[in-house]
């Protein structure tokens, strides 16, 4: 069992009962292995211990052994987040501090960053950040933009700012999109590749050709489609299809399937500059991290008083190769405790920083199927216009957001309402305005909807608005 940091009370019940604890022979128990890391315990809000490993060793008088070396950071990277770390009460691993792992124990201290960047030479950098969000936002895009520079083959694919807040990071995505930098928030998982207009349109084409298809037809096929962002990622997939197969004749059933798994994968895929939460940060790795400063003084609901410093600790050390700590204020405990260590440096104050754009204080909603009312458009006939109006959109194409209903609805420019927003959705505080485009559109049938509505739908196929939304807020 793997993560056993995050078990809670009832979990650790259910695998002593079908582990046989109680049983008297020994010999009707099952053997259990146990991975955990009580450093990496972030879910003490809700009930998950550390406590649990202590009882396991002693309940099943466990034999413990310490993993102790770092596959993945530079040694500055884990000599800064040993130096947080180390403060926590009640440690298992106290007299053990992380060390890089002995395949990497010559590599110079900052890895391959060392000689490459002047200003830090491979170093823990904590960067001061002004004393709000806005200007945070500004400094850290600018000290990521100085870093790209240094690097002719600079992915921001491989780059991840981590925040304890979600709303933190809205300024950052702002900027980056008026700068054309290419970004992702982790909370805004697309899933609707499969079912996209042009992913359907695709399929359905294909079964017209055949049972036998090559990749270079169907690629020639989705490139003389009018463009767009979905189809040009379907070029992409083909492209990857092409070199695969070789361009060999398969059957249909074979592309189906592959273009099926490559779906699956793009989810998980991260394209751009990654914007998540410290929480949603966990288990994953990037070449370059900024983690952003606010709120890390106080514990939350049901944490106790080390949560917020194994949860920065975490954030820490999910970075390989760079680790950029940002100063927004002086309220954060952690960063008081690297102003000395050699593996550290502490940046100069910033001389000026310039007016922050209107378009900084906007947050963007980028939703997917489960967001929408997925039967909205069901409920209308197949000669209602509003398919019409539908099929009249693409991606980009301006929305009209109707706020003034208890849920938000979504008409074209001529006045349609092709869509609902599911009820989940809550607008931010101090939103003043509100301004829409079409993300995407996707395709969805009577049979993929819930039983419950069936007798009130009207259409057997129908296709959904999925938006992407802009609020501007007044941040009084």
């Amino acid at each position: 069992m793997d993560e056993y940091q995050d078990i809670k009370e009832l979990e650790y019940s259910l695998i002593s009962a079908l582990a046989g604890w109680t049983k008297g022979d020994q010999d009707q128990r099952l053997n259990l292995f146990a991975v955990g890391d009580d450093d990496q315990n972030i879910y003490a809000f809700s009930g998950s211990s550390t406590e649990y490993i202590r009882r396991f060793r002693e309940d099943y008088r466990a034999r413990a052994s310490y993993l102790t070396e770092n596959y993945r950071s530079t040694k500055h990277i884990i000599s800064a987040a040993n130096a947080v770390i180390e403060q926590a009460g009640q440690r298992m691993k106290a007299d053990r501090p992380i060390t890089v792992n002995r395949s990497r124990s010559r590599e110079p201290l900052g890895g391959e960053w060392g000689p490459l960047d002047p200003v830090t030479q491979g170093r823990v950098q904590i960067l001061p950040a002004g004393n709000d969000s806005i200007t945070q936002a500004q400094l850290v895009v600018q000290e990521l933009k100085r870093m790209a520079s240094l690097d002719p083959e600079w992915d921001w694919s491989s780059c991840a700012v981590i925040s304890r807040n979600w709303g933190q990071l809205d300024p950052v995505r702002a900027l980056c999109q008026m700068e054309e930098i290419p970004v992702q928030v982790s909370r805004e998982d697309f899933t609707a590749t499969w079912q996209l207009r042009e992913t359907q349109a695709l399929l359905n084409w294909s079964q017209s050709q055949g049972n036998l298809l090559k990749a270079g037809h169907l690629l020639q096929w989705v490139r003389e489609q009018p463009s767009g962002p979905w189809n040009e990622l379907l070029v992409e997939a083909l492209e990857n299809y092409l070199l695969e197969t070789n361009n060999e004749e398969l059957p249909a059933g074979v592309f189906r399937e592959w273009l099926a798994e490559w779906a699956r994968d793009n989810r998980r895929r991260q394209h751009g500059l990654l914007l998540t939460s410290a929480h949603r940060a966990k288990g994953l790795e990037f070449d370059h991290v900024v983690i952003l400063d606010g709120s890390w003084h106080t514990a939350g609901r049901g944490e106790d008083a080390d949560a917020p410093r194994r949860l920065y600790y975490v954030a820490m050390t999910r970075a390989r190769k760079t680790l950029t700590l940002a100063r927004c204020g002086n309220s954060n405990p952690f960063l008081r405790l690297l102003r000395s260590p050699p593996s550290v440096l502490v940046g100069q104050e910033p001389n000026s920083i310039p007016p922050a754009p209107v378009e900084m204080r906007q947050a963007y909603h980028r939703f997917s199927l489960r967001d929408v009312q997925l039967s909205f458009v069901g409920y209308r006939s197949p000669d209602h216009l509003v398919h019409r109006a539908i099929a009249g959109l693409s991606a980009g194409a301006p929305l009209h957001v109707r706020t003034d209903r208890i849920l938000w609805e979504l008409a074209t420019v001529d006045g349609v309402t092709v869509g609902r927003l599911a009820q989940g959705f809550k607008a931010p505080a101090g939103t003043v305005e509100v301004s829409a485009t079409t993300l995407a559109i996707a395709c969805w049938d009577k049979m993929k909807s819930e039983g419950v509505y069936l007798d009130r739908l009207k259409s057997e196929r129908w296709e959904v608005v999925i938006p992407e939304i802009v609020v501007g807020i007044n941040h009084r």
